[in-house]
């Protein structure tokens, strides 16, 4: 009778442990599932962010060129108005 109930305890104790195993591989699948996803999306996003820098440097250096141009513009009209008028 003693082994018996010796040999049910070592298989609870089995049981118990495969199980426990079961739990732990099923939950380390979902958290490396989850890693992958939260990696992918964050990349996804950080390429959007990048993507719209280099937009807004773009756009950032043709206004600097236009107001370059506007700023030589400017000066040609002032030394222009600066300039005497000669006798016609």
């Amino acid at each position: 009778m003693t082994t018996y109930a010796f040999i049910d305890g070592i298989v609870t104790a089995l049981i118990a442990v495969m199980v426990f195993l079961l739990i732990r591989l099923l939950a380390k699948d979902r958290l490396e599932r989850w890693g992958r996803e939260l990696t992918q999306e964050t990349d996804n996003r950080l390429r959007g962010v990048g993507e719209k820098l280099d937009s807004i440097q773009h756009e950032q250096q043709h206004l600097l060129s236009r107001l370059e141009r506007l700023e030589r513009a400017i000066n040609e009209l002032g030394s222009r108005l600066s300039q005497p008028k000669s006798a016609a």
